[in-house]
């Protein structure tokens, strides 16, 4: 296992969301936050942490969630459940009037159209509120059956052929069966106009960065974040490297290469008793139930308190595989360590952001506050103290004057 320093006088780092801090999540399993959260330890600043949308229409799995599209609904899917809870009836058999529409009936104006961080609130509320998950289980019907199938099949073959490879089912003929995941990461690594973070020649675009999108991303607006973040940040990363001045050696690549053999030995050579796969699974349980739908102060304490357990567990693992060939524990052990430090960024950011806003709600705090959290968090690491510290920057709205979001009123 070699080590290699690629000097570089700019680099662009496009290295997606970090789904797996919560365990499984619509992300690609390698979607750590990593690589953000290496550059955060490092002085980069890490904005709006906290604002992470969950997706309210993903189908289980056992390695991931896998994402049904908003095209389902977009192309006229209902979501909905028995009114009777624990109806074991096959879905085809239960009549209208005795189905519950509930997108439809709370939100008449736009019904199963709403926004994704609306909707899920809305599923998690008939699921752990009212009781009337499938079958007893957290998951409702997302219903196409009612279209021509030569319409799905035109439209949306490619999404039902997920579901029924993944499911069995196929959902021209059976109602699916979902429940919301996370899916997207809308806090990132800050950037300025130009996609440069606040250290020199370090450039971010998509997911891993959080310019774009606010405390809630609409569907299809990461192309926005990926292509046209991309597009600015490319040319700016040529313009920094073609001025800069040639630099007198190269004694910092080979210090750092030094540097990160030594924390590679040093985890190749822990026997302490923790397994890094099953800390990572407590990592999952932990930020999913009490850091992504619904947010309580407490809870978010609670849960920055668990992380710094978990950290101090970290120095006790112990890896499986010790070979030098192909090692994928130790590459795993050094995400664990940052998925660990970013994951407390994300708990004590929403904890001190008391208001809800977009996908970050608060039951304590409903509303939100634009007088006093009309702002971006922007931690920073302090490695004498090994936590984040927080300070905040105020948005611009000069050029549109925000307004209420209301999707309960029909007009």
């Amino acid at each position: 296992m070699e080590v290699r320093a690629f000097a570089a006088d700019a680099i662009i780092i496009a290295t997606g969301g970090n789904g797996a801090i919560f365990g499984r999540s619509t992300n690609s399993v390698v979607c750590t936050g990593s690589a953000q959260s290496a550059l955060y330890q490092q002085g980069c600043f890490y904005a709006n942490g906290e604002f992470i949308q969950v997706h309210p229409t993903c189908i289980p799995g056992e390695d991931k969630l896998r994402l049904m599209s908003e095209s389902a609904r977009g192309e006229g899917g209902r979501v909905w459940v028995p009114k009777t809870p624990g109806d074991k009836r096959d879905p085809l058999s239960i009549p209208q009037n005795e189905r519950w529409y509930f997108l439809e009936e709370w939100y008449p104006k736009y019904g199963n159209l709403v926004p994704r961080d609306i909707a899920t609130r809305a599923i998690h509320k008939v699921v752990y509120e009212h009781n009337l998950g499938i079958d007893g289980k957290p998951m409702v019907y997302l219903d196409l059956t009612h279209i021509d199938r030569k319409i799905l099949d035109r439209k949306l073959e490619g999404i039902l052929e997920i579901y029924e490879k993944f499911v069995g089912d196929d959902p021209r003929d059976v109602p699916m069966k979902i429940f919301p995941g996370m899916h997207y990461t809308m806090g990132g690594l800050w950037v300025d106009f130009t996609q440069a973070t606040n250290i020199p020649g370090i450039y971010a675009a998509g997911e891993c960065e959080y310019q774009y999108h606010g405390a809630n991303r609409l569907g299809a607006n990461s192309l926005v974040s990926c292509i046209f973040g991309g597009f600015v940040a490319g040319p700016a990363a040529v313009n920094y490297a073609r001025n800069l001045k040639a630099a007198s050696s190269n004694g910092y690549f080979d210090a750092e290469r030094k540097r990160q053999e030594e924390n590679n030995a040093t985890l190749m050579k822990a026997d302490g008793t923790e397994n890094p796969f099953k800390l990572w699974r407590e990592l999952g349980d932990l930020m999913t139930k009490n850091a992504t739908v619904i947010r309580y102060n407490k809870n978010l304490q609670e849960t920055d308190a668990e992380l710094c357990k978990l950290l101090e567990r970290f120095r006790r693992i112990n890896l499986s595989d010790r070979t030098q060939w192909a090692n994928t524990s130790v590459v795993f052990a050094r995400q664990l360590y940052n998925m660990l430090q970013l994951g407390r960024v994300i708990a004590q950011g929403a904890a001190l952001r008391d208001e809800s806003r977009g996908a970050h709600y608060k039951p304590d705090f409903p509303e939100r506050d634009d007088k006093h959290w009309l702002k971006t968090t922007k931690a920073t690491f302090a490695p004498d103290a090994d936590e984040p510290k927080f300070e905040f920057e105020p948005v611009d709205v000069s050029l549109i004057t925000p307004r209420p979001r209301r999707y309960d009123a029909v007009k």
